[in-house]
């Protein structure tokens, strides 16, 4: 799914851990949640068990846009309700544009990714693109040379490494893994 922020951002939810997207868990629930865990302290036979009925619990999502701060809440009918942060009944500029992400905040461990597909696709603006699903920002990722995409996704990765902020990354190019890491 993807969708635009009236500031124009586009969010996407193709993927997991996206630090713009939260699940929302109504206060009525979290007796039913938590019934749900004790449960999963019982001997069973498969985890899907527990699983699917806390996803079930927590299917709303929240949205929140990285560039103006509006938040996005899923209503009942799979819509999305807008809210504009305000300070003193006026639009703010000056907003935590990071209500979202993990409680372990810029300490979270991610995952990096790179994808390069020659020829470029007819639906893609470029053949190359980096994601670091972390909660740091980086700019100019998407990339038409091989060798500039492939300095930068290593350059990245060293980087993240360091930082002890990734869990997972993978290069892939024209479908094919060139490089994975795993922090097990």
């Amino acid at each position: 799914m993807h969708f635009f922020c009236k500031c124009g951002f586009r969010f996407s939810d193709a993927g997991d851990s996206i630090p713009y997207k939260a699940r929302i868990l109504a206060d009525q629930d979290v007796k039913e949640l938590v019934e749900i865990l004790e449960y999963g302290e019982q001997p069973h036979n498969d985890d899907l068990e527990l699983f699917a009925p806390a996803c079930d619990l927590i299917e709303k999502s929240i949205f929140q846009c990285p560039e103006c701060g509006r938040l996005y809440v899923e209503d009942n009918d799979y819509s999305f309700l807008q809210f504009v942060p305000c300070e003193d009944a006026q639009p703010s500029e000056e907003v935590n544009k990071h209500l979202l992400i993990s409680v372990h905040g810029n300490r979270w461990r991610g995952f990096l990714y790179g994808d390069w597909k020659n020829p470029k696709p007819e639906y893609s603006e470029h053949k190359g693109y980096i994601e670091p699903m972390v909660n740091m920002q980086f700019d100019n990722l998407c990339f038409d040379n091989y060798t500039d995409f492939e300095d930068r996704y290593y350059e990245l990765f060293d980087e993240l490494v360091k930082k002890d902020v990734i869990e997972y990354s993978a290069l892939r190019v024209n479908g094919v893994k060139k490089h994975t890491w795993s922090r097990d």
